[in-house]
């Protein structure tokens, strides 16, 4: 795949069409109405366009979000967003009110360097709101430990770092994310703790990238022959579920080292 070191790598619109029939096979208690609710509106927009970058606007930071056009991580948080949305229990919060807790530092549109742009970051931001667990260190026991610095290491590469207070946002949560102990699953060992993965789980994609932390993530999907991964895919060009298993998807790609497996709570 080609890498988008953009935001996270670098919608409420359902598609009328009809998406492949697929057998699924889930284990009983992976049936709650929030991972059903993930897993069908995912599926609703099954061939939307792959668009990187679309959260890169001019002008200062706001939330910005479409309908019809994802990157993988956009993607996952508009599904998210959505469906926790939809399942309730939001305090009165507004779709976008939740895309922005999902997307922003606490919660708060501060600039550029507010965004979590890094997933690792992401992931601790929304456990810390509730919204995800991540169950990869009941799982695995395999650390992994990187100096994640991509972004100010390139800084070139985005334009609105020229501005330091920006800048120093980023290098903090770089230090932040860096500075945490990590665990996940290579990819040798998915296969045997596949039937742990539940429908609707988030999938966070390590790499062995230097600098940085993850280069995909989307949403698992249990078939008959097993875990697939329902995503916005470059390759594809489109959201796809991809054709073969997790583990024969990892298999495929050289610098894809393993998962974090994140349980929508």
């Amino acid at each position: 795949m080609k890498i988008v070191f953009n935001q996270y790598f670098t919608f409420i619109f359902l598609s009328t069409f009809l998406v492949p029939t697929f057998m699924f096979a889930q284990p009983e208690e992976s049936k709650s109405s929030l991972s059903a609710c993930i897993i069908e509106n995912a599926q609703q927009l099954n061939g939307s366009p792959y668009v990187p970058g679309t959260l890169e606007v001019a002008g200062p930071e706001k939330l910005v979000y479409f309908k019809d056009k994802f990157d993988c991580v956009t993607f996952v948080e508009y599904v998210l967003a959505l469906s926790i949305y939809q399942a309730g229990n939001t305090q009165n919060k507004t779709f976008e009110a939740i895309l922005q807790q999902l997307r922003y530092r606490h919660g708060k549109i501060d600039g550029y360097g507010s965004r979590l742009h890094y997933f690792s970051e992401w992931i601790l931001e929304n456990e810390k709101n509730g919204f995800i667990r991540n169950i990869t260190p009941k799982i695995s026991s395999s650390p992994y430990k990187k100096n994640i610095r991509f972004m100010t290491s390139n800084a070139p590469k985005y334009p609105p770092l020229t501005d330091k207070k920006e800048l120093k946002k980023v290098s903090l949560a770089e230090h932040r994310i860096s500075d945490y102990t990590w665990n996940y699953i290579p990819k040798s060992k998915i296969n045997h703790i596949s039937d742990q993965i539940l429908s609707g789980d988030i999938i966070a994609i390590t790499t062995d990238i230097k600098d940085l932390d993850f280069v995909h993530t989307g949403f698992a999907i249990r078939t008959e022959d097993g875990v697939h991964l329902l995503h916005a895919s470059e390759s594809e060009g489109k959201v796809v579920i991809s054709k073969n298993t997790l583990y024969d998807y990892l298999k495929s790609h050289k610098h894809q080292s393993g998962i974090m497996i994140l349980r929508v709570k």
